[in-house]
């Protein structure tokens, strides 16, 4: 071996050696669009009035729902329970490449949903469509937030005509312990 190629060689394995000896890239941090899902972290009580529908029985329910920041920070998982409807768990993220809120969730009665949201000012939209007994059903759900501890919500279904019709509407309190 001649000596620029010998010196090629060391040069390469030096390089080679000091990118490898460099410490790992750190890991990504949430940004601001993850932080505004931790409002959400906590244990709620929620308290709704559902309206005459063809799903559930109308009238009171009142419920609970536990809502647990995922590890890294990047989403929040949800389980809501009790009251009149059913069993849900989810989790909410913000989608840093379609520049986009997103949940996805499942119940106790087989319904399965996806939604995207946005939020403007201190009210969050969310588009949803669930799937349950083999059909599509599209929905709206707004959440506006109050204070740290208080928001109202409604859900609202899409209909033939292009419009909503409300299904379910009430508040959420977050247990202060």
């Amino acid at each position: 071996m001649n000596t620029p190629s010998s010196v090629a060689v060391i040069l390469i394995c030096g390089f080679t050696s000091l990118l490898l000896a460099q410490a790992p890239p750190a890991p990504p941090k949430p940004g601001p669009e993850h932080k505004k899902l931790e409002y959400f972290v906590g244990k709620w009580t929620v308290e709704g009035e559902i309206k005459p529908n063809g799903y559930v029985p109308a009238g009171k329910t009142v419920g609970t729902e536990t809502d647990t920041l995922g590890p890294g920070g990047f989403y929040v998982e949800s389980r809501a329970e009790g009251g009149q409807l059913p069993t849900r768990f989810g989790f909410m993220a913000y989608d840093s490449h379609a520049k986009v809120y997103t949940s996805y969730y499942a119940s106790s009665v087989g319904l399965v949903g996806t939604g995207t949201g946005t939020v403007d000012g201190n009210t969050w939209t969310w588009m949803v469509e669930d799937k349950f007994a083999g059909e599509a059903v599209r929905g709206r759900t707004t959440v506006t937030t109050l204070s740290p501890t208080q928001y109202t919500f409604k859900y609202e279904m899409a209909d033939e005509k292009g419009g909503y019709t409300t299904l379910v509407e009430g508040k959420a309190t977050k247990d202060g312990r």
